[in-house]
């Protein structure tokens, strides 16, 4: 904001407030994205029933659901396949989590780099280099 003239500012802050609002939504968009697909090709269902999987491919909360209801609804077999897939579950969100988290540290880093290279300097006031001379041409003490 400092490089807009003071007649344009309103229309700067819009700029600078949708912009943040956009790149908010797509990062949290393309990261949740990552983390999902990574979740689902993490998860293991060895000798998890099929009703079973679809749930767990949607989400930790709902693979967590199913491997507690499974018993209920395949007797002892199910309460074993819910017992191996909450853990499988799990470990595949963490996976995800850190995928994800890889990605929006280096889309980060990429864009701390290039706000280095390409953002301009911060203008210096112009006006403060001739106040401090007005001032000293002022002073008649400093004339002696």
């Amino acid at each position: 904001m400092g490089v807009v003239s003071p007649d344009k500012a309103d229309m700067g802050s819009a700029v600078n407030d949708a912009t943040r609002e956009l790149g908010g939504t797509l990062g949290v968009a393309v990261i949740g994205s990552v983390a999902l697909s990574v979740y689902r090709d993490h998860l293991d269902f060895d000798a998890v029933p099929e009703p079973l999987r679809e749930p767990a491919r949607e989400s930790l909360g709902a693979a967590l659901t199913a491997a507690q209801k499974a018993g209920e609804l395949f007797g002892s077999a199910g309460a074993e396949a819910g017992a191996r897939l909450a853990p499988a579950a799990q470990a595949s969100f963490i996976d995800g989590l850190a995928v994800g988290c890889m990605v929006a540290g280096a889309v980060t880093a990429v864009a701390a780099v290039l706000t280095l290279i390409y953002l301009p300097a911060h203008p210096t006031a112009p006006d403060a280099e001739p106040a401090e001379a007005e001032a000293s041409e002022a002073d008649p003490s400093e004339m002696r």
